[in-house]
């Protein structure tokens, strides 16, 4: 949490309320104020998605909210004339204090030697096991929760955070915002614990893992910008034309754990994600303690879309790994699950195309074949009617004295085969053509882009073909595949 944002925006609720003449929840809850804190929104969107704050409150009090969060220190020279005041209130100098106090972020180690739980915050000790020497702690539910760790007497434990002086009372206390446990026995116990539980409650079940879709197009990934897990994804990603909503989040240490859950949740408001991938590289566990956090598991649990989990890892394999829908070991891996029902489908596709090839030169020689023979079957009649008009010459010769009946009689003949010839002609020719035609529908039926093209379309509905009505309901978001592109459409009746 930022204790200094939380003052800031404590003062000023009571300001507005105050001026507006109404109760300090209807300004803004005190949920909402620790939340603001702790996650810092950067944007309307963030903002908005904090329980409190709708688009109504955005309207009124947002801009000053956002401008409070972004805000930089006051300028060095105001604090330093503060400083050099020779009289100044006590509220003041706490307030003076507790600025210096916050611009530092505390991390130590000690016992814990009382547990003081109420309704929105735990109030512990922590004790110094050289010297006795003890300090007041607290941390708000939201970041006990997900720090994953119970407070027992006696553990000893590591945390994170902030020193304040409460002004009422002027006491010194530490405001916690992460609790880790000490040693690596401690945090491999937990750990089984922890793994026991959620794999008694099924979490890590074989019959509730997602698939991963065929042919994915939208890739949700979260990762860190600085390390080399997101240039070893991207590059063996292939050349498929992936859309990557990207989630930049630290990714290294317990630290990490609010990073990830949040943008966990992002991306369960996105819609049209085809799968989500969560990567980093190899670490130990003290460095993957974030991805052994239960609240984290619980959220990629609880993802409507598939999730790979390509965290690398030297001994244990991290919860989010076993609570993921698939599981590799590099950031490497991940990238090539997502693309490999391309590879296959481009691999598929060649495939089919072979077979259309070899089919055409199939029919194509089947064709000369019966080309050749119908022109030798033409060549053979003409020889046999060359051979008549030799004899009817001869006969001719020697019968002159019947030499026109005899030229009616064969101009008669020839005038006969000569139809004959060209009714045989046209009848093999018209077969031919029809052969021909044949081949070429059957070439064409063949070919998968002839039917898009034709005006058909291929319906889709979470990367699986709708055959039926039946398979759709009204608001349900379909893609429709056309010969020239694809276009996303919702049923409306």
């Amino acid at each position: 949490m930022n204790p200094k944002l939380f003052r800031k925006l404590k003062l000023w609720r009571d300001t507005i309320a105050k001026k507006e003449g109404v109760e300090l929840f209807r300004i803004l809850p005190n949920k909402a104020i620790e939340e603001i804190a702790i996650t810092e929104p950067a944007s309307k969107e963030d903002l908005i998605n904090i329980k409190g704050i709708k688009e109504k409150k955005f309207q009124k009090y947002g801009r000053e909210i956002l401008g409070m969060v972004n805000e930089k220190d006051e300028d060095k020279s105001n604090m330093s004339n503060f400083v050099k005041k020779k009289i100044y209130s006590v509220s003041e100098f706490l307030d003076y204090l507790n600025d210096k106090l916050s611009e530092e972020e505390i991390k130590l180690k000690g016992e814990v030697t009382s547990v003081d739980e109420r309704e929105r915050v735990i109030y512990f000790n922590l004790k110094d096991e050289k010297d006795g020497s003890v300090l007041n702690c607290l941390i708000f539910k939201y970041q006990y929760k997900v720090s994953g760790v119970k407070l027992e007497i006696g553990n000893e434990i590591i945390v994170n955070g902030y020193a304040e002086i409460y002004k009422p009372m002027g006491k010194l206390s530490l405001k916690v915002n992460l609790i880790e446990l000490a040693g690596e026995g401690a945090l491999k116990k937990a750990y089984e614990d922890l793994k026991k539980k959620l794999e008694k409650e099924g979490l890590f079940s074989s019959e509730i893992k997602k698939p991963i879709p065929d042919l994915p197009q939208v890739i949700g990934l979260i990762t860190s910008n600085q390390g080399a897990a997101i240039g070893d994804f991207t590059t063996n990603l292939g050349n498929y034309g992936f859309k990557i909503k990207f989630i930049n989040s630290s990714v290294e240490g317990k630290q990490a754990v609010f990073d990830l859950i949040k943008a966990v949740k992002q991306f369960k408001k996105m819609k049209n994600l085809d799968v989500v991938a969560i990567i980093r590289g190899g670490g130990s566990l003290e460095s993957l303690q974030a991805f052994n956090n239960e609240t984290l598991v619980r959220e990629v649990a609880s993802l409507k879309v598939p999730v790979i989990c390509g965290v690398g890892h030297e001994k244990d394999v991290s919860l989010v790994a076993l609570v993921s829908d698939l599981a590799v070991s590099t950031p490497t891996a991940s990238a090539r699950v997502v693309r490999e029902s391309w590879d296959n489908a481009f691999e598929k596709l060649n495939y089919h195309q072979r077979i259309i090839i070899n089919s055409f030169e199939k029919y194509i020689s089947t064709s000369k074949y019966q080309l050749e023979k119908i022109s030798f079957n033409i060549s053979s009649k003409l020889s046999e009617i060359f051979h008549s008009f030799t004899k009817a010459k001869n006969n001719l010769l020697r019968n002159f004295e019947n030499v026109s009946d005899a030229i009616n009689n064969k101009k008669r003949k020839i005038i006969f085969l000569n139809n004959q010839i060209i009714s045989e002609y046209k009848k093999t020719a018209f077969a031919v053509e029809n052969k021909v035609s044949v081949f070429e529908n059957i070439i064409k039926a063949n070919n998968p882009e002839r039917q898009l093209k034709l005006g058909y379309s291929i319906v889709s509905l979470k990367g699986k073909i709708v055959k039926s009505v039946e398979q759709v309901k009204k608001e349900d978001c379909v893609e429709i595949k056309m010969s020239d592109g694809e276009v996303g459409a919702e049923i409306k009746s």
